[in-house]
């Protein structure tokens, strides 16, 4: 699209996008929050969602994901263009040039997540369910949260998964690595022994089928939580997707560490 036809499209769309008072058209650019604009039941106004995005298939999907074409997403005419801070800067800027209203959504922790779903919901013009961040006091079993039964994959402070974890009443021993987002070696896992594991599960896989991969494994065979049975699979989606579904966390794996 050349620059001129960019303008004039700015020319021809501003009356409609500049006067609305609640968005009718609306370009996601992040997996956290379709899941948001969904959970609010503006389903019908996303026009657009990265591939990333669990969405229904009548919904166009963008490619190159945060890195989505500024022309591209002028092209659909939208009325609110939701980003977080990991799309980069300058394609924010490129949006905003375009005449497009550009929101940033960011994230970080279980509060802000509370905070920033009532925030969308106040820009689409709803009711945001009164769901404050869960908290509990972290002084129960140490736990290891791994991202799949054969890998170090985990989550420290600085991430809302280890908030999860902490708010289900679980002492994360990736806590004491640093970054948010630590590779834990065999060693650490033997020396911190924890008491349960967590696996964080993108499939559907079995419990019966990931404690028997890792009673399997030379190392984790011998870490009393693999011993005593005391694994948890959990769903991934809301350990790495700071959406709505991190809020509802914390009390099923709470729920799940008890019936254990």
């Amino acid at each position: 699209m050349s620059r001129f036809r960019a303008i004039f499209l700015i020319l021809c769309l501003s009356g409609a996008s500049s006067t609305a008072e609640t968005p009718d058209r609306v370009v996601s650019l992040a997996p956290s929050i379709t899941q948001t604009v969904r959970y609010l039941g503006g389903e019908d106004r996303l026009v657009a969602v990265t591939s990333f995005c669990e969405a229904p298939d009548n919904i166009a999907r963008l490619p190159g994901g945060i890195l989505a074409d500024p022309e591209a997403v002028l092209g659909l005419a939208p009325d609110l263009v939701l980003c977080t801070t990991m799309t980069p800067a300058t394609t924010r800027r490129q949006l905003a040039a375009l005449g497009l209203r550009v929101e940033v959504v960011d994230t970080p922790s279980l509060d802000a997540i509370s905070a920033e779903t009532a925030r969308i919901a106040g820009m689409l013009g709803v009711d945001a369910p009164a769901e404050e961040a869960p908290f509990s006091a972290a002084n129960g079993p140490t736990a290891a949260l791994l991202f799949g039964a054969d890998t170090g994959y985990s989550a420290g402070c600085g991430t809302h998964a280890h908030e999860i974890l902490e708010a289900a009443g679980l002492r994360n021993i990736a806590a004491e690595v640093s970054g948010p987002w630590p590779q834990l070696g065999e060693e650490f896992l033997l020396a911190k022994d924890p008491e349960i594991i967590v696996i964080a599960d993108y499939g559907d896989a079995k419990r019966e089928d990931i404690l028997a991969m890792l009673r399997a494994h030379p190392v984790r065979s011998h870490l009393r939580a693999v011993r005593n049975g005391d694994v948890i699979v959990f769903p991934a989606g809301a350990l790495t997707v700071p959406g709505p579904d991190a809020l509802a966390a914390a009390p099923q794996l709470r729920a799940a560490v008890e019936s254990r």
